[in-house]
């Protein structure tokens, strides 16, 4: 008996340590690699000690695209300065607020404005709390990321009125755009949300499957654990009951090949929002921007959708 509770603390252990290491940013090492590519010896390594994740910062701008921009900042309502990056288009009927992935930063955004930009339009690359050039140092995988989301959206249109507002989201930033509608009241006029995962509890699965261990019960102990430090209801964050709250028109575009958010995932949520969701998948496509595998198809896709929004 004293085993077995010796072996439950244990595990609690390093869950709590698993879980504060992926929310709360390191100040310094190299970030750890994605779990399929990490050795034997390394899983066991990241298992007991967890993953290095240090601050994500920005490590270009647009200006290494040949793209103007202007560095503009504004409080996000709970007391952080968020920076983001504005890039002016050719047309003003419309700006597309962009919102990064998971330990990223709006660096990572790049291609993707530079194709809303080709085609004409403005954008606003966001860093949310705790990555980049905004203040803070850590992230909660979208849940109060949802704040900067709605931040944002006040701020455009107290700045640009009058300009319709389209919501882009990666990963986690699709998540938190998701959770702005659903929560916040946020009333964008159309969202295109990529490579989003539909519970957290299924991507904290995927995430040890990859490293070749049992989704559960790890998963559920992150999750738990995650949520105490953070001050939230991790097993609640889920995108697909976020998404039925979604009324405005919506593209939901996704990989095949995307070990960390399945494809079925992401049907899923096209599935919640409805009559105004349209799905596209990507064949041989993996958890990235699909922009930079599948340009052609993605800007089309994207140039057809938006030409919709009136």
């Amino acid at each position: 008996m004293a085993a077995l509770g010796s072996a439950v603390v244990s595990v609690n252990m390093l869950a709590f340590m698993q879980a504060r290491a992926m929310t709360k940013f390191s100040e310094r090492g190299e970030r750890t690699g994605r779990p399929e590519q990490l050795s034997v010896l390394d899983r066991l390594t990241v298992l007991v000690s967890g993953v290095n994740i240090p601050r994500p910062v920005n490590t270009r701008t647009p200006g290494d695209f040949n793209l103007s921009f202007e560095t503009r900042h504004f409080p996000n309502g709970d007391g952080a300065t968020l920076e983001t990056w504005f890039l002016p288009g050719e047309n003003d009927r419309l700006i597309v607020a962009l919102f990064h992935g998971y330990a990223a930063s709006k660096s990572t955004l790049l291609t993707t404005a530079q194709a809303f930009h080709q085609l004409g339009y403005a954008t606003l690359l966001v860093d949310f709390y705790g990555s980049g050039g905004s203040s803070g140092a850590g992230t909660t995988i979208g849940v109060k990321e949802a704040d900067d989301v709605a931040a944002t959206v006040e701020y455009i249109r107290r700045t640009w009125p009058g300009r319709k507002i389209i919501l882009y989201g990666i990963s986690m930033g699709g998540a938190a755009v998701l959770r702005a509608i659903a929560a916040h009241g946020v009333k964008p006029d159309a969202i295109i949300i990529e490579a989003t995962f539909d519970r957290l509890i299924n991507t904290g699965k995927n995430r040890f499957r990859a490293m070749g261990l049992p989704g559960s019960p790890f998963a559920e102990l992150l999750l738990f654990w995650g949520g105490v430090q953070n001050g939230f209801n991790a097993f609640a964050h889920n995108p697909v009951d976020y998404a039925r709250a979604v009324k405005q028109p919506a593209l939901i575009l996704h990989g095949h090949q995307d070990a960390r958010a399945t494809i079925d995932q992401a049907r899923s949520i096209a599935e919640a929002i409805g009559r105004t969701a349209l799905f596209i998948a990507y064949t041989e496509v993996p958890h990235m921007p699909i922009v930079e595998t599948r340009p052609g198809d993605w800007t089309r896709d994207v140039a057809a959708f938006l030409n919709q929004i009136r």
